[in-house]
């Protein structure tokens, strides 16, 4: 295979294409801070945007992939590398959230994480809806979330049911009433029930730690790794095959061909390199054209308007890469979907959202409360469909539902509290 097609069926973009985007995002960076000093119009505000979405979507593809191929270089399984890579697609909203925190936009930045959450949560369903249409209405549970994934599932739905009923006994008690030094209650002036209901730094590094734990488990037990250490031949003699075969063909190969192939060691450098530098690119410019546009714009002032700046930052952050699930559900690939997926709403739920929570003191807003419930109802409902080995059209339809009830409930909320 030539270079030029290896490139653009590892990068999926051609060298010209690559040229052009580079110059763009270079021309967006002198405009913006040297031109117009960091004050730019609203119309390059808007092109910000764009530009940010774009770097957010497409270098975590490739981070996922050198991922992927690094992962084989140091003897991880196929299911682990799947799990490393679920995270890499997760990391624009976790570096637009510290940018976003940084920039004193902790509402905009907590629910950009949540709705990051739920929106991977819609993509399940969508995953699960396409699956079973397509198997006349069943599938089978994938082994690997029944075997791997239900020890962090059964936690992350205990922990997550827990903070909810934290920060309801904050609302409960901090917020209406305060005990005097003589033991007689007494009103808690100048403080509301919202404000009091704070994630506290222990309780956030107990969600982020448990997931780091998962991690190292999943790395570190060598029954989790066998499977690659005894197949990792068979399947670089199966790649050469595949190769020797496309040279007969007269077409490009796919990406998809190479979403799991072991690339060379400077492919590999390069993606990572490439990947996480336009991740943070990709989260930089996002932030700053948030902040931009709340100036501009007076809707985006309001609560409403935030939370809309909010949804647009997690689903720019979620949607592209995860759609990868949809695709792979359209293909009949059900582990790479729903899996895809499911790593998406855990690493957000639980890493991101704690590592959030230990830099920074969170309120629990209602919305919070109820997306982590949503959350915990939604891991739940999978696992109920894990213990019967089979998912239906009823449940992806319902966790579909529920999301999008989340969603309208956040904005009523919003409205009402805010």
């Amino acid at each position: 295979m030539s270079f030029i097609k290896k490139f653009k069926s590892i990068f999926h973009i051609t060298i010209w294409e690559m040229i052009i985007a580079l110059s763009v995002v270079v021309t967006y960076f002198i405009l913006a801070k040297a031109v117009y000093a960091g004050h730019p119009p609203f119309w390059l505000t808007i092109s910000g945007f764009v530009v940010g979405t774009w770097l957010a979507f497409r270098p975590s593809e490739w981070a996922v992939t050198g991922l992927d191929s690094g992962a084989k270089y140091v003897g991880l399984s196929d299911y682990v590398a799947g799990v490393l890579s679920s995270l890499a697609s997760n990391l624009p909203e976790a570096v637009i959230a510290v940018l976003l925190i940084i920039k004193g936009k902790q509402l905009i930045a907590v629910i950009t994480v949540l709705s990051a959450a739920g929106f991977n949560t819609l993509i399940l369903g969508i995953a699960i809806l396409i699956s079973t249409i397509k198997n006349k209405g069943k599938i089978a549970v994938p082994e690997e979330l029944a075997t791997k994934e239900a020890p962090i599932m059964r936690w992350a739905i205990v922990a997550l049911l827990m903070t909810v009923i934290f920060g309801l006994v904050q609302y409960a008690v901090l917020g209406a009433e305060k005990v005097n030094v003589f033991g007689t209650l007494k009103l808690n002036q100048g403080t509301t029930g919202l404000e009091s209901a704070v994630l506290t730094v222990p309780v956030a590094a107990m969600l982020a730690l448990s997931y780091l734990i998962y991690l190292i488990y999943l790395i570190a037990v060598k029954e989790n790794n066998k499977e690659m250490s005894n197949s990792l031949e068979e399947e670089e003699g199966h790649i050469k095959a595949s190769e020797e075969e496309s040279n007969h063909q007269d077409e490009e190969v796919s990406s998809h061909d190479h979403e799991h192939e072991k690339l060379s060691i400077p492919f590999t450098i390069l993606l990572l390199v490439m990947g996480f530098v336009g991740i943070f690119f990709g989260g930089e410019i996002l932030t700053e054209s948030v902040v931009h546009i709340t100036s501009y714009a007076p809707f985006f002032e309001s609560a409403k308007g935030e939370i809309t700046l909010a949804l647009m930052l997690g689903a720019a952050g979620a949607v592209p890469e995860h759609s990868i699930a949809i695709l792979s559900s359209v293909r009949g690939e059900i582990e790479v979907g729903i899996g895809n997926a499911m790593g998406g709403i855990l690493q957000s739920a639980l890493l991101i959202f704690g590592i959030l929570g230990m830099i920074t003191v969170i309120t629990l807003h209602p919305f919070v409360l109820i997306q982590l419930a949503s959350i915990a109802g939604t891991l739940w409902f999978v696992k109920r469909c894990i213990q019967d080995r089979k998912f239906d059209i009823f449940e992806g339809i319902m966790i579909i539902i529920l999301q999008i009830l989340v969603f309208v409930i956040l904005f009523e909320d919003i409205a009402i509290l805010v």
